[in-house]
């Protein structure tokens, strides 16, 4: 496990391509979603940069971890962020961790909109992404393929947000 793909960003055509690129690991078989809720969309008026996922990282190594979340999204132009490795597993929900890659989403969805402005652009861009590597893995979006950090039965957060409703989005991955 690690953080090698920190500073690896693509923009939404370029992911696709970077996907067609590697071979699809055997393990995976979902896509979990989060929230950063701290950052929030207030505390970064202009996304994420490569140093904020920099920042990130050394956050996660100083509790220990050996990876993270394999990806990072906001609202800028269809903006994918890397950390771990999809050939990696990463570490973002316990549950999950072994047969999901997990996507964090920019905001705090507990009290800011996904459903307008730059929260709505932001998970337009968490659907897009999550289109494209249930296609790399060939799966459909079903509840199943798409969880959320809260489905983990070793958790009781919130997370992506209460205001960020599965349906909604398993919705907005299918139109993608």
């Amino acid at each position: 496990m690690s953080f090698d793909a920190v500073g690896d960003v693509w923009r939404l055509p370029d992911f696709d391509n970077h996907l067609r690129s590697i071979v699809s690991p055997g393990w995976a078989r979902a896509v979990c979603l989060h929230h950063t809720a701290a950052p929030s969309l207030a505390q970064r008026p202009d996304g994420l940069s490569k140093q904020h996922i920099r920042n990130i990282r050394d956050f996660y190594q100083k509790k220990g971890w050996q990876s993270g979340p394999h990806f990072f999204i906001d609202d800028t132009e269809g903006c994918v962020m890397g950390m771990t490795p999809l050939h990696e597993k990463g570490v973002h929900a316990s549950t999950f961790n072994s047969s999901a890659f997990g996507i964090e989403v920019l905001g705090d969805y507990d009290r800011e909109d996904p459903l307008s402005g730059r929260g709505l652009k932001c998970w337009e861009n968490a659907a897009a992404a999550t289109r494209s590597l249930l296609d790399f893995l060939g799966l459909p979006a079903t509840p199943a393929t798409v969880l959320f950090h809260r489905d983990d039965p070793k958790t009781t957060k919130t997370c992506p947000g209460t205001k960020v409703k599965k349906d909604w989005f398993i919705d907005l991955v299918k139109a993608a």
